[in-house]
């Protein structure tokens, strides 16, 4: 680019800069996203969004339910009624089922544009009740309390139950759930036969129940121990603030009394309430979460169960995303920090128009490069699970570079994945090993890690664990971890070796493999690099078979209940953990813990042994908010987590310095505070004289460069190139090449793997 195509474009950087700058678009925000809905076909469904700012233009667009793509933009004309350019309405006509999914406005600034948060349109339906060829039949005696359940079909939206009784529509009765009505103290008149029936109050459909509840109250002296009506529902998902009834109902003949309690905790009084439907909690937060026990009993036995709550949460992203202005053709690293559970998905968007994904993970970060001009304007992060989502968005800045002469081509990488210590792209380490001079020192001794063991956590996904033999050689900085697919074949050769290159701490002996392919067998080897950078490969682990395993028998494996932690010391946290199912072959535990500000990976930590129940992890920072979880395992398979654990370490203890007063009788004379406004003015001054310097310079700069190259050309001619080098006063055409990586030569043949 010559000099004066460099003014013009400066020069249209600042006309553009007139009508939005960059502090407005800093300031721009949705007051209204799109909601979701549900319509019936052949209905028109509606859906608006508003900014605080006007926008120059809105788009819509459109991702079919069980897709992963969003359709084409479509530009919007119309704005909903309302002048000011700040609402966008977009009209669907429901006439196929295909138009169903997830919408999202897109507003657009020049060429930047923001996305809105996604919005789903729903099919309003009522499907019919599932056939029941046998009625339910209930016997209990006088005083207790029964559940006539309504075993409520799919609708969308939930459908109205009504319940009867032989026949007649039941009025003000007690219901829990939305689908179950409560009978208490109940006496022979109660018993007859029940039905319920559901409405849609959008399509106006409805359906009749098909089973029947058959309830016979009887009046005596028959004894019947503790039991209950209705099998108690293993585990409710609540979001915060909302109320919950855990339900449990037990009968028998005398009727039984209920006590409530929580495993490994009190109750929290002050919001639950004991009501004959259940254990209801009022305004549930995350701290609620946990199992709950239900126990019935009367004079002659005792019927327990319990029940696990767990609070889901919508996605938020807790940190303002932090874009740094950027040369053209450098790099550009991000990460959005973001909590939710389940765990959000996190998609990346610059003006509006969403980046491929990385598959391999649920990707909070972001690496472009080279950065170029294209890329200029909102980067924005969205984060979603099924609950809602949330974004955050920043100004990406791209100071275009000044050519002299000729032109340069650029090709920009999307690449959606961790960097850094938390990067997780694998790459292939191959050719014969190169020899590494000055790396050793001495006689120094290097102590490879022991042969490491596998764990199967996934159908994609693994644990390997290791540990260090007595180390009397240099000291370990960290490892490495290497896997081989075999009987992969290559142009006839074997598969090489693949190395995740997250940096693995020393203190820290397993690490996570994922994205492998089941029914795959592979190897795992260690490298270990030592203090002089040089590395030591541990023996090759047993060959591993990745079977494909269904849920229902990953399931089996116990849940661990996290019970109680508690912080020793700045760098340290004991975590204590339970296991209800003593019979249940497990090998041990993996812990996992990262601090709550991180958006990076879990750090892992593996518990050997059956009866472990507690471990203190270490190598933490100061003040600083952690969260745990524990996992249990054997050797080909894992259990679920155990519910996420808070906790935060000390802080560090310093002794305060006595400070000495010294009285002053000196007079201060008060402070004066200057108006904003004058500084406003004279800033403005200062910045337009030098915005007309900064053109003058450039005008006087290209001309004299046209001088030069004039009187420069012929001389030019007579210079000669020697060894890749224009000799006097020329560029040298010289490279540098660093390898940062101590593994980088490392020989991946098959002469250089440590046999089993």
């Amino acid at each position: 680019m010559r000099p004066l195509s460099f003014l013009y474009g400066f020069v249209g950087v600042i006309l553009c800069l007139v009508k939005y700058s960059v502090s407005d678009l800093g300031m721009i925000s949705f007051s209204r996203h799109p909601e979701p809905l549900a319509a019936p076909l052949g209905d028109e469904a509606y859906f608006e969004c508003s900014l605080n700012l006007p926008a120059e233009k809105f788009a819509w667009r459109h991702r079919p339910l069980d897709s992963e793509h969003w359709g084409p933009l479509i530009p919007i004309t119309n704005t909903g009624g309302k002048s000011d350019g700040k609402t966008s309405r977009h009209v669907v006509y429901f006439d196929d089922k295909s138009k169903a999914g997830d919408y999202q406005c897109v507003a657009y600034y020049g060429t930047s544009g923001l996305a809105s948060d996604p919005a789903r349109l729903s099919l309003a339906t009522l499907e019919d009740f599932a056939y029941e060829k046998d009625p339910q039949d209930l016997h209990v005696s006088v005083g207790n309390t029964v559940p006539i359940t309504c075993p409520v079909p799919y609708s969308a939206p939930q459908p109205i139950v009504q319940f009867y009784k032989n026949n007649v529509l039941i009025d003000n009765f007690l219901v829990t759930g939305g689908k179950t009505m409560v009978l208490e103290n109940v006496s022979v008149s109660d018993s007859g036969q029940y039905h319920c029936v559901a409405t849609n109050y959008i399509t106006a459909e409805s359906y009749k129940s098909k089973q029947k509840t058959i309830l016979s109250v009887f009046d005596g002296d028959k004894v019947q121990l503790p039991y209950f009506v209705k099998q108690p529902q293993p585990e409710y998902k609540v979001l915060p603030g909302q109320n919950v009834t855990l339900e449990c109902f037990g009968a028998g003949n005398p009727v039984p009394r209920v006590t409530w309690s929580r495993i490994g905790s009190h109750l929290p009084n002050a919001k639950v309430r004991i009501t004959p439907a259940g254990l209801t909690i009022h305004n549930v937060q995350p701290s609620d979460r946990g199992q709950y026990h239900c126990s019935w009993h009367n004079k002659y036995d005792t019927k327990q169960y319990k029940i696990l709550l767990h609070v889901v949460e919508r996605p938020r992203v807790t940190k303002q995303l932090k874009v740094p202005t950027v040369s053209e053709g450098g790099e550009i690293e991000l990460s959005c920090s973001v909590s939710g559970e389940p765990e959000p998905t996190v998609e990346w968007l610059i003006n509006g128009e969403f980046l491929p994904k990385d598959h391999r993970r649920g990707s909070r970060f972001l690496s472009i490069s080279p950065v170029e001009k294209k890329h200029a304007g909102i980067v924005q992060c969205l984060a979603s699970n099924e609950y809602g989502s949330d974004s955050e968005y920043g100004l990406l800045r791209v100071t275009p570079k000044q050519h002299l002469s000729g032109t340069t081509e650029s090709r920009s990488d999307y690449n959606t994945h961790g960097t850094g210590l938390n990067h997780r792209e694998h790459t292939r380490i191959g050719g014969r090993r190169r020899p590494k001079e000055g790396k050793r020192k001495g006689n120094a001794v290097l102590v490879p890690p022991n042969q490491p063991n596998v764990t199967r956590l996934s159908d994609v996904s693994v644990m390997v664990r290791w540990s260090v033999p007595e180390n009397k050689g240099l000291p370990i900085q960290f490892f490495k971890v290497q896997y081989r697919e075999l009987g992969q074949k290559m142009n006839g050769k074997q598969g090489k070796w693949m190395t995740a290159t997250m940096v693995i701490p020393n203190h820290v002996c397993s690490f996570e493999v994922t994205d492998l392919q089941p029914n795959h067998t592979y190897k795992f080897r260690i490298a270990a690099v030592y203090s002089n950078n040089d590395n030591k490969l541990s023996r090759n682990s047993v060959k591993f078979l990745l079977n494909h395993t269904s849920d229902v028998e990953v399931n089996k494996m116990p849940i661990p209940l996290l019970i109680n932690t508690e912080a020793l010391s700045p760098n340290e946290v004991l975590l204590v953990w339970h296991i209800e199912d003593k019979s249940a072959k497990i090998d041990g535990f993996y812990v996992y813990h990262r601090a709550t500000t991180s958006a990076g990976d879990y750090i892992k930590t593996t518990v050997e042994g059956k009866s472990a129940t507690s471990i203190v992890i270490s190598h933490l920072e100061p003040d600083t908010a952690y969260e745990f979880k524990v996992q249990s395992f054997a050797t080909d398979a894992a259990s679920e987590f155990s519910r996420i654990f808070k906790q935060k370490t000390k802080k560090v203890v310093t002794e305060s310095p006595v400070q000495q007063v010294v009285a002053e009788n000196k007079f201060k004379p008060p402070e004066i505070h200057h108006a904003g406004s004058l500084y406003a003015i004279i800033c403005g001054a200062v910045g337009g004289v030098a915005l007309l310097g900064v053109f003058a310079v450039i005008v006087v700069v290209y001309k004299r460069s046209k001088r030069k190259q004039n009187r420069e050309s012929p001389q030019r001619q007579d210079k000669t190139v020697v060894n890749g080098r224009v000799v006097n006063g020329g560029i040298a055409d010289s490279k540098i090449n660093i390898t940062p990586n101590p593994l980088a030569g490392l020989d991946a043949s098959e002469d250089s793997i440590p046999k089993i």
